[in-house]
């Protein structure tokens, strides 16, 4: 049995021999594992369509205990990513979160398009221009945390002693805002200015919102909010690829 389905290649594993092991999330069936046979070699049909960030329409042989790739149309495979070393970074980073934070065989299309969204801008990022790189990622997570179920609590009432207004605070474990009397010593601090951003980055179209000029000492603020707040709501423990970004940060 064949299906065929778009798709982004979010992980490419090497194996003993001359396959390939890839991580796909496909429009139709969500994160799945195929098989790339030979796609090591660079003689081989498929060994174009089997890296990272290749976005196509990808043929899969389903039938057996591992799918297999058949072939693949590409639509881009967004090698302009990987010829500067801060965006290769950050994509890395964003395929590594997407894949962390995706169950097998779920299919998620909105998800599916953030993550295909996002890739393009670092694909299409004019070499003349800085691209906010923090901003994407701060987007990315905000977006994610709505996704997955676990949009933070930000309506003006303490969420822990649901009596106090005066909310001044953020917590990542209790997932909302806190008065000054419930917030613990790592509570962060938050104003409205930060809630409303945040209100902004999950509703706005990321194509219009890396275009936004937004003050840097805000998306830092909230960088420390809300990567912590999807790793630990989203049960992981850590981003190997943000020990890369940081280094050449």
């Amino acid at each position: 049995m064949y299906f065929e389905t778009d798709a982004i290649v979010l992980k490419a594993t090497k194996t003993m021999n001359n396959d390939l092991f890839l991580t796909l999330f496909s429009r139709k069936g969500g994160k799945i594992e195929v098989v790339a046979n030979g796609a090591k070699s660079s003689k081989s049909p498929l060994a174009a369509c089997s890296k990272p960030f290749v976005f196509g329409n990808f043929m899969i042989n389903t039938h057996g205990k591992t799918m297999k790739l058949m072939s693949c149309d590409i639509y881009d495979s967004h090698f302009r990513i990987t010829e500067q070393l801060e965006t290769l970074a950050n994509g890395n980073y964003l395929l590594e979160l997407c894949n962390l934070s995706t169950a097998p065989s779920v299919i998620d299309y909105e998800h599916y398009q953030l993550i295909v969204e996002a890739i393009g801008i670092l694909a299409r990022r004019n070499p003349e221009r800085s691209l906010d790189y923090p901003l994407l990622r701060l987007a990315y997570l905000i977006k994610l945390a709505h996704l997955t179920g676990h949009q933070p609590e930000l309506e003006q009432m303490c969420s822990a002693c649901h009596g106090s207004t005066d909310v001044k605070f953020f917590s990542i474990e209790h997932g909302g805002l806190l008065c000054e009397k419930c917030a613990p010593r790592n509570a962060i601090k938050i104003n409205q200015t930060l809630i409303q951003l945040i209100r902004y980055l999950q509703l706005k179209d990321l194509r219009i919102i890396i275009k936004t000029k937004i003050h840097e000492g805000y998306i830092l603020h909230l960088m420390r909010i809300f990567e912590p707040y999807v790793l630990h709501h989203l049960g992981i423990k850590e981003i190997k690829s943000k020990d890369f970004l940081e280094s050449i940060s």
